[in-house]
């Protein structure tokens, strides 16, 4: 590989490894990476373990069945173990040569030239790399490439785990969070549950129809806590409907609705709505679609509910139907779930309607100009 277009491929690994928040994934491409910019047959990562051996070591170059064969991976013995004492760049015409060679198990390829180099993470040497078997041998130019990748192997490592700790922080927040909710919706909606038939003992043979009474609007509430509890589990799983598509994420919608109000609704949409509805206008569809099926849960009690999504032209039109209760538009109502749809629609250059008549259901219908969407 001539020099322009080894540093090419040292801006492009760079570049690979800035968009990579997933630390295996990172692990991974630094070893695909260390090779192809060095032009070295075989690379590995070992990381290092809180013993200062290697605890992990990932390969490229060999394949399964001789990996197999081979048995265990190296701990840190010989040269390798040297570059882990000795954290810095080494190079070798022949390792085998060298006084700290340890040799190879049986079945491992032959190596004879090698390169390695340690890659450090947040003030502390994380592992090496090790590169052998480069047709020539490696050369200068070699160490400059891989000092430079090791320098961006550490930073993508960092920001990976930081990545897993932010990640792990959200979690406990959520979980948190979540407590916090339960403890305040369905934990209460039980104790009060049970106050009200602790209530209903005493008047069970004078006023049955009282207890009657009761009863029903015990079944009421428990039926509402279920709900909750359906809802905090469905919220549990992993991803977001915002990260799947439009497609997916409106059928993740219509499950989620399904948890909560039992009912499954019915979907229509277009064989090319992800070609066609750009990503920058999934979050606040999708949180628009969330927020009319929360109405027709919690407020209509819809027995069906329709999901339907059509281009016109120019123009993709989203419409949920229900056939609740239905309301007066010009009536105030709690809460802001029909202000922040409209807040949503007017923000990605849409328009929202909602049609609906007392007894007859609700239908809302979101539309929006493609003009400048993919097409």
């Amino acid at each position: 590989m001539e020099t322009p277009d080894r540093l090419k491929g040292i801006a492009d690994a760079a570049s690979a490894l800035a968009g990579e928040l997933s630390l295996e994934r990172v692990l991974g491409r630094i070893v695909e990476l260390a090779r192809d910019v060095t032009g070295a047959q075989y690379a590995a990562l070992g990381v290092l373990g809180e013993d200062g051996n290697i605890s992990r070591f990932l390969t490229v170059g060999i394949d399964a069945e001789t990996i197999e064969l081979i048995g265990h991976y190296p701990t840190g013995k010989g040269v390798l173990g040297l570059l882990i004492r000795e954290p810095r760049i080494i190079r070798l015409d022949d390792i085998r040569e060298h006084p700290s060679s340890y040799g190879f198990p049986p079945n491992h390829p032959e190596m004879t030239t090698f390169l390695g180099a340690p890659v450090r993470s947040r003030g502390r040497i994380y592992g090496n790399l090790y590169l052998t078997e480069k047709p020539g041998g490696f050369d200068d130019e070699d160490e400059q490439l891989l000092m430079a990748l090791s320098a961006q192997a550490g930073a993508a490592i960092d920001n990976a785990l930081l990545s897993d700790q932010l990640q792990s922080v959200a979690v406990a927040d959520e979980r948190e969070r979540m407590a916090r909710e339960l403890h305040d919706s369905v934990i209460q909606a039980l104790f009060s549950t049970g106050m009200r038939l602790e209530a209903a003992r005493p008047i069970v043979e004078s006023d049955p129809e009282r207890v009657r009474e009761r009863i029903d609007e015990t079944v009421d509430a428990l039926d509402d806590a279920i709900r909750e509890l359906r809802s905090a589990i469905f919220h549990l799983r992993p991803g977001h409907a915002s990260d799947l598509g439009p497609s997916r994420g409106l059928v993740e919608l219509a499950r989620e609705h399904e948890v909560q109000a039992l009912t499954r609704p019915e979907l229509d949409l277009p064989s090319d709505l992800d070609a066609r509805l750009s990503e920058t206008y999934v979050p606040d569809v999708l949180a628009i679609a969330r927020e009319a099926l929360t109405n027709a849960t919690k407020h209509a009690r819809a027995g069906e509910v329709h999901i339907r999504g059509r281009f016109e032209g120019s123009r993709f039109v989203l419409e949920i139907r229900d056939d609740g209760v239905g309301f007066s538009p010009r009536e105030p109502r709690a809460g802001r779930g029909v202000e922040n749809m409209h807040e949503r629609a007017d923000s990605i250059g849409g328009t929202l309607s909602i049609d609906s008549t007392p007894g007859h259901g609700a239908t809302v219908t979101l539309t929006l100009e493609l003009a400048d969407a993919a097409a």
